[in-house]
């Protein structure tokens, strides 16, 4: 039977509510320390909840061929996903995109895989992020060529990582931490016919980028990202970009990229404006906070176990 019309009415306006909503909050996690007992979990989930935190990228260590503690990795994604929260494997090394390492970074992603694989049904991976700063290394810093063979065994391992994951196990995601900066002018290069910025090339090889555009306010990381955005708009990337915000304690002439040291409350005004300026945008992945150790004490003043 056809609903009536003020029925009708009534459904259509609980859609548009149930639809209508901020980009979620997501948090690195770069010690082991943090989930390999079982009580170091319950705090961090509990923080995560207290927080609204549904997305945790967690460094994972990898030594001889093997994920360390994996059996308390796999409690924590098993527990996070009973809190309603998704997790990613977080790797990290200046040098894992060389092409000298490409081998053994392939290798580590197929151990990550085969690890997703023992983890029960509805608790799996939700991806495999990469925390890869190449700008850091003696051969990116001599900048002409050198600089740009960095760029292009980046964009290449990036690409064999893709045809790997689509190929043994198309359910996880790959993601990539970014500088705000690779949008610049200055690094736009071919590759295979297609002349553009680094971080495009980046954005067309993976499901999503968190961009470290730390800055205490809310209007400058707008600017930041602004340009990765419209790129993804363009190319119709569904949840592709992920603007980030810092805790830590940092001194000197970038410490006012970090919240460390100003009061919570300006933190917390200015993540709801981040979070209501991107309302409903479908290129927003989440907004990412750095990081769980600094995160914590700064806005509770107890310190991460």
């Amino acid at each position: 039977m056809m609903k009536s019309i003020p029925t009708l009415l009534s459904l259509l306006v609980t859609v548009c509510v149930a639809t209508a909503s901020t980009p979620p909050l997501g948090m690195w996690v770069w010690r082991q320390a943090h989930f390999d007992t079982a009580e170091a979990r319950g705090e961090m989930l509990d923080f995560c909840e207290q927080e609204g935190i549904s997305h945790i990228d967690q460094h994972v260590s990898i030594r001889n061929g093997a994920i360390a503690n994996a059996d308390a990795l796999k409690s924590l994604i098993v527990e996070a996903t009973e809190h309603g929260m998704t997790v990613n494997a977080l790797r990290g090394d200046k040098v894992m995109f060389f092409a000298e390492n490409h081998d053994r970074t392939l290798l580590e992603i197929e151990i990550l895989v085969d690890f997703n694989r023992t983890l029960p049904d509805g608790a799996k991976l939700q991806g495999l992020k990469f925390d890869v700063e190449p700008y850091l290394t003696p051969e990116w810093k001599a900048g002409s060529e050198q600089r740009d063979h960095v760029i292009l065994d980046y964009l290449n391992c990036l690409a064999r990582a893709r045809v790997y994951l689509e190929t043994h196990a198309p359910e996880l995601e790959l993601a990539v931490d970014v500088p705000f900066w690779w949008d610049n002018d200055e690094y736009v290069v071919g590759l295979e016919g297609s002349t553009k910025r680094f971080v495009h090339h980046i954005q067309d090889r993976v499901d999503w980028i968190g961009i470290m555009s730390y800055r205490r306010e809310p209007d400058a990381t707008v600017r930041l990202v602004a340009d990765e955005l419209a790129y993804a708009s363009k190319q119709r990337l569904t949840c592709a970009v992920a603007p980030s915000m810092e805790t830590s304690n940092i001194t000197g002439k970038e410490a006012n990229i970090s919240f460390g040291g100003v009061p919570p409350e300006q933190f917390r005004a200015a993540l709801a404006s981040l979070r209501a300026t991107y309302a409903d945008n479908p290129q927003v992945r989440c907004i990412m906070l750095h990081h769980y150790g600094s995160l914590r004490t700064y806005l509770i003043g107890d310190s991460a176990p």
